[in-house]
């Protein structure tokens, strides 16, 4: 399941959250104060594959 970055813009906290496709979709609480006025975080990622490039 991918892991998604957010701040609260409320308190300022940054958390990640485990969630699948259709639970991003929905409202994220901030697990410190409970504000769901949170944004995404632009994140890097990588991938891993079988083939050696």
């Amino acid at each position: 399941m991918p892991v998604y970055d957010y701040v609260c813009k409320d308190c300022h906290k940054t958390f990640e959250a485990i969630l699948t496709l259709k639970e991003h979709e929905i409202d994220v609480k901030c697990p410190k104060c409970g504000s769901k006025n949170v944004e995404q975080e632009v994140t890097a990622f990588y991938a891993v594959t079988g083939k050696k490039s």
